[in-house]
């Protein structure tokens, strides 16, 4: 690894100097935005051949990134391109690699854009409007007419999405459109507006491989399908509403090739990272963690249970659904039909000789009442549960039927958890917020004095698509029950004197923890006023 590391270093070395040289710059895939425009005009095997990518265009430039500037052909080949486009040609410097990977990437974005737009317009041609599939043999019976055109729409729309790192895709039906939606970093997006003469077709397609009801169009459904992308296979769950411009579909994407998070890349600080791992390993007990759908609890659920994962240990789970699939641990799937219950599934898992349970969500007393028993009998019980905070997560359990002394007994560790944006590592920099922004959050708003630290933002690149943002991480709101806690929740003192002792018991609220990570310029402060709570 070091040698490699000496060999990349020393080739942007001589690249540099190369470009000192000569008076021109690297070129840097980060930040410097590759135009279509550019890429128009220079076709893709040139590219190749002479080890190039065109960059931009612009009123008076037209800039390419070449390997090697000092080939005749190719500069002349580009110089008659810029003159036929009345621009100047400019040349940057960049490393074979980069540029073969660069070309893969934007030129395999045109060939897919072009590729969609192709299929919308094969499909408006020969689809009507008011066209419905009724089944199966509806889709399939024509491979080269319509009916491949959407099916292959269908799948061209998931494959953009897991190349955005979309987590969920909503179809959604206008009166005079269609828009389709990907969920990035916890935001929605536009990424695709075909015409309303596609929507049927993909509607149809999408509930045919969900193996929902096609020809029920009025009441809502839930369906599952997979999808393997050049080996890569994914879950998808589907959920259907009735709306008054037709269903919208909403589609959440589950990667199933593997889950390999762990508590350190789940942003929590070194601090946090023991206290959790303490917790965990105790003999028996309950870890609650509470907050708002798409906050990221399953995902920390997993991480600590990847902690304990080993051949000692007998670790079972029921979720609804089974969102990652993980070698070592027994996972049951809640079914309904099959009266495979959270409280049933929990009372037939004090029967397999459990160490470790884990509870997708604990929504009625019965189950709550169970997991309670089982942390009090020798087991550690994760699980998730519906409360704005970590002191109102500790009193959840008492107002949904639990006896308070026995509720208190369990509890080890109770949090509350949000997912703020990442700052994009490509285009960080500094900048000063707003200050109505800043006084929302009880901070220094006066510009004429010394921050106590520099406030840090994404500008906006290639990399995170001008967002500012690429990924997540997570806040949380820690509680380690002590004796004085337990005897607050064993007399079911409500949820605001919980949090004053806790404070004073040292923890940090969900504003201080996201405080913490706008320090350390991981995030900003207008995502901690986006997901967390005042403190006031």
């Amino acid at each position: 690894i070091a040698n490699a590391l000496l060999r990349r270093r020393s080739e942007e070395d001589l690249l540099g100097a190369l470009g000192n040289q000569l008076g021109v710059r690297l070129f840097d895939p980060n930040r410097d935005e590759v135009q279509t425009e550019a890429l128009n005009l220079v076709p893709l095997e040139i590219a190749q051949r002479h080890d190039l990518l065109p960059i931009s265009i612009d009123e008076t430039n037209f800039l390419v990134a070449m390997a090697d500037p000092l080939d005749v052909v190719a500069t002349d080949l580009l110089q008659r391109t810029a003159m036929r486009e009345h621009r100047d040609l400019q040349i940057l410097l960049a490393e074979t690699k980069v540029l073969a990977k660069a070309r893969e990437t934007h030129y395999g974005w045109i060939e897919g854009d072009k590729h969609v737009s192709q299929l919308i317009e094969k499909v408006v041609d020969e689809v009507s409007d008011d066209s419905v599939f009724d089944n199966l043999e509806d889709i399939e019976e024509e491979a080269g007419g319509q009916d491949a055109g959407i099916i292959t729409l269908v799948d061209q729309v998931i494959n953009k999405a897991l190349g955005e790192r979309a987590t969920d895709i909503h179809i959604e039906p206008q009166e005079n459109g269609l828009v389709i939606r990907y969920r990035v970093d916890g935001l929605l997006y536009d990424a695709l507006t075909p015409p309303r003469a596609v929507f049927s077709g993909m509607v149809s397609r999408i509930k045919i491989l969900s193996n929902m009801d096609i020809a029920e169009r009025r009441a809502t459904q839930d369906g599952r399908m997979s999808h393997n992308q050049e080996g890569r296979e994914v879950d998808i769950r589907v959920s259907g509403i009735p709306t008054i411009h037709g269903e919208k579909l909403v589609m959440r994407l589950l990667d199933k090739s593997g889950f390999n998070f762990s508590l350190l890349e789940l942003g929590l600080n070194e601090q946090d990272i023991k206290d959790f791992q303490q917790c965990i390993r105790k003999p028996y007990g309950m870890i609650l963690l509470s907050g708002p759908t798409g906050s990221g609890k399953t995902t920390t659920l997993y991480s600590s249970l990847m902690e304990l994962r080993g051949e000692e240990l007998n670790i079972t789970t029921i979720e609804d659904p089974v969102e990652y699939q993980i070698a070592r641990m027994n996972q049951v799937q809640v079914n309904t039909r099959k009266n495979v219950t959270f409280a049933n599934a929990l009372r037939a898992f004090l029967r397999q000789d459990p160490d470790v349970i884990m509870v997708g969500e604990i929504r009625d007393a019965e189950t709550a009442d169970i997991a309670i028993r089982a942390a009090l009998t020798g087991h550690m019980v994760f699980s998730t549960i519906h409360a704005n905070d970590a002191p109102s997560t500790a009193t959840r359990l008492v107002s949904m039927g639990a006896e308070p002394f026995m509720a208190s007994s369990a509890m080890t560790l109770v949090a509350a958890q949000r997912l703020v944006r990442r700052n994009c590592p490509h285009c960080i920099e500094d900048y000063q917020p707003d200050k109505e922004i800043l006084m929302s959050l009880g901070l220094d708003a006066d510009t004429t004095e010394e921050a106590p630290f520099q406030y840090r933002h994404g500008a906006g690149c290639v990399a995170c698509k001008g967002r500012g943002y690429q990924g997540r991480l997570a806040v949380i709101e820690k509680l380690i029950m002590s004796q004085g806690l337990r005897r607050l929740v064993a007399n079911g003192r409500p949820a605001e004197e919980i949090r004053e002792l806790a404070v004073e018991e040292g923890m940090r609220t969900l504003q201080v923890v996201g405080l913490e990570k706008v320090a350390m310029g991981l995030t900003t402060v207008e995502e901690v006023l986006r997901v967390c709570v005042s403190d006031e």
